[in-house]
């Protein structure tokens, strides 16, 4: 009898350990402007002891491929930022379902990041500089021109 009082006692003093309570924070919408990027999910670890958790995800659309998953190992009471691979198929809005694991198993609650795709705005932007920059070029080269005219017919 004292055997199982010691037991009882023990199991009621020292719980087992569970599993790692850490948590994605919610986060705002994100905007993509590239083919490949890294998407930033914040993790926090609010427990007293370092935790080492995979970061999982799926996209719920065609648009936006998940490259692979991310293991990052969180210090105790703070967080940390994961950077998931991903790769734009096409332009819209997409959401995102991610999730932390340790050794295979959920430990936390499925989250949706909201991201809007816009990769071609990257291009975009690059040949509007190229084409801006040319124009300048030759305005420069006609002014330069006509002054030179000027000086050497006054």
């Amino acid at each position: 009898m004292k055997k199982f009082l010691a037991a009882f006692a023990i199991v009621l003093l020292f719980p087992a350990p569970s599993l790692a309570a850490a948590e994605i924070v919610p986060g705002s919408v994100i905007n993509l402007v590239a083919r490949d990027a890294r998407i930033p999910v914040t993790i926090s670890n609010p427990d007293a002891f370092p935790v080492e958790v995979t970061l999982r995800a799926e996209s719920t659309s065609f648009r936006l491929e998940v490259q692979e998953e991310v293991a990052v190992a969180i210090p105790a009471q703070s967080t940390e930022v994961a950077e998931l691979p991903v790769r734009a198929i096409a332009n819209g809005p997409v959401e995102v379902r991610v999730w932390l694991e340790v050794n295979g198993q959920r430990i936390s609650e499925d989250q949706l990041l909201t991201i809007n795709v816009n990769y071609d705005v990257e291009l975009f932007l690059l040949v509007s500089f190229g084409v801006a920059m040319f124009a300048l070029m030759i305005v420069g080269i006609i002014r330069t021109t006509i002054k030179l005219r000027r000086r050497n017919i006054g």
